[in-house]
């Protein structure tokens, strides 16, 4: 007999991350956890041994893990188990006052080869040097709260020379122009040359951009300056210039493929991702910089600013990067009563707004603004009605 009822809803209790970038009041008013003064970076909402979350069945805390491990097929669905084995994504908010990283993430036989090295060398899981977490790829996509400014993606290789010539007059054009036999191979010698530059020569450019800077446009800028600001003294803080600088609007979505280059610089948002906590850094951090390993694992191609367009449902918006492993949604209720679907995997609701209920044939849940809600493969469907200003956001697995 199973431990757990895999027909109800359950409370779920995020794992908590404060990382230096994150904020001391963004996900804290969204959620209600408590302000410390301490930056609250991300919360996590999944199975990753790295930041478990937790259900509340009776009153105690339960690891989703645990959860699972009981019985998969009513945890996670047939259709998970038979083609992964576990639960496949990782949900999160992640709130950034700082510029995160500049990082790719491996995709999965980079991981696996990696995480098998680096266990075989013995080397801790929370050694500095330590680069793979576990043995999973990593894709994501991201849906903005807030006005939300990120880096993705090498722009393509002419606006990247135009750029330094214009931006830097004495150093730009020595620093672009040399010999490459095509895009893949101008953007390795380019990043290599970036990454090597030496004090000497960042200063001197950092003093003709002082000058040249204002003819940025306002997202280049923006982001320029909060580099500029944190990290004055690495060489990533010309990132805008080689790299694609995003800006998204509240309700635009947008996905990163594995060994594609990116940071995100400021805003709060929702993020959906393969469960996997590998991040190769190459600049703009205090963590370990790993650049033999950022060059294995990226693609040196130009990258994409195109968003992740929503399929509209009615009062569900349904976001999909065409992935296996997760979709996400966001459902504006407007005192509806939005319908869950029969047929589902695991699945993860987080109220943004208002207060409602969760309901099956067998079990209601009462919800509230920054709750988070485990809903099980085996509960069926379901269906959520509540306040006028009711608003969910859910992490699925494609049906």
């Amino acid at each position: 007999m199973d431990r757990f009822d895999y027909n109800r809803f359950y409370h779920l209790i995020p794992a908590q991350k404060h990382y230096a970038w994150g904020s001391e009041n963004k996900i804290q008013s969204l959620t209600g956890i408590r302000q410390d003064g301490k930056p609250l970076a991300e919360i996590w909402m999944g199975s990753h041994p790295n930041g478990m979350s937790y259900i509340d069945v009776d009153g105690k805390d339960i690891p989703v893990s645990s959860f699972i491990a009981e019985n998969p097929e009513k945890a996670l669905g047939k259709h998970c188990v038979e083609h992964f084995g576990s639960m496949p994504f990782l949900f999160k908010v992640l709130a950034a006052d700082k510029p995160l990283s500049i990082q790719a993430h491996p995709d999965l036989e980079t991981a696996e080869s990696g995480f098998e090295r680096e266990e075989r060398n013995h080397i801790p899981m929370d050694h500095f040097t330590r680069v793979y977490k576990d043995s999973n790829h990593k894709r994501e996509m991201i849906y903005a709260v807030s006005t939300f400014y990120a880096l993705k993606g090498f722009r393509k290789v002419e606006e990247i020379k135009a750029n330094f010539k214009k931006f830097f007059p004495f150093s730009g054009n020595a620093f672009v122009d040399f010999r490459y036999s095509g895009e893949e191979d101008f953007y390795k010698k380019f990043f290599t040359r970036l990454l090597s530059m030496d004090q000497t020569l960042r200063k001197a450019m950092l003093r003709e951009l002082e000058t040249t800077a204002s003819g940025m446009g306002e997202v280049e800028q923006f982001i320029f300056r909060k580099l500029l600001y944190d990290f004055p003294g690495d060489r990533c803080v010309f990132a805008p210039l080689f790299l694609n600088c995003i800006k998204l609007n509240p309700g635009e979505c947008m996905s990163i493929d594995e060994g594609q280059l990116h940071s995100y610089v400021d805003g709060i948002c929702f993020e959906v991702m393969s469960s996997s906590d590998n991040t190769i850094r190459g600049g703009l951090t205090e963590k370990f910089i790993d650049v033999l390993e950022l060059f294995n694992i990226m693609k040196f191609v130009h990258g994409s600013k195109v968003c992740v367009e929503p399929v509209d449902k009615g009062i569900e918006k349904l976001y999909s990067p065409g992935w296996d492993e997760f979709c996400f949604s966001s459902v504006v209720t407007g005192g509806k009563v939005y319908e869950g679907p029969g047929d589902h995997g695991l699945e993860i609701l987080f109220v943004y707004s208002g207060t409602g209920s969760v309901s099956n044939s067998s079990f209601s849940l009462d919800l509230k603004r920054g709750m988070a809600v485990l809903i099980p493969a085996a509960s069926g469907s379901y269906s959520v009605s509540g306040s006028q200003d009711l608003v969910l956001y859910k992490a699925a697995m494609p049906l």
